[in-house]
């Protein structure tokens, strides 16, 4: 099993207790998380504490991965990359942060949607992008 750190999207984060994830993901999450190696970050943060009930998972109790001055720069020039290939209006602002902060920390996005695959198609991002199960499978 990889030693990778995973920053979880909003988008996986929200899914994580879905009857229809398998139960062989569930326990690859639930080891990684147990060893550290599942993260938030701040607009992970912001995008969870709107009052809906969490997950198993209290993001606010998984390692943060802070933003740092080279992931704030790294996510304007994400989004002026996008911007240059006309898909700038795909991509929602903080998954410009989120991507940035992953790949400042060396840590693969953990996501549930098409968000991550279309800013890796049409820029330079450096960091590994993995779904949390089959995209359109979990609703």
């Amino acid at each position: 099993m990889s030693d990778r750190l995973w920053l979880l999207d909003a988008s996986a984060f929200w899914r994580l207790a879905h009857p229809g994830l398998s139960a062989e993901r569930r326990v690859e999450v639930a080891d990684r998380t147990s060893r550290g190696l599942v993260c938030a970050c701040t607009p992970l943060l912001l995008e969870t504490r709107a009052g809906r009930a969490l997950p198993p998972a209290d993001p606010g109790e998984l390692p943060l991965l802070w933003i740092g001055d080279v992931a704030e720069r790294r996510a304007a020039d994400l989004q002026m990359q996008m911007r240059r290939a006309h898909q700038q209006l795909g991509v929602p602002p903080l998954d410009y942060l989120i991507a940035a902060i992953a790949e400042d920390h060396g840590a693969t996005i953990l996501h549930y949607d098409g968000d991550f695959d279309l800013l890796r198609r049409h820029s330079d991002l450096a960091t590994g992008v993995e779904a949390l199960a089959p995209l359109g499978s979990l609703g």
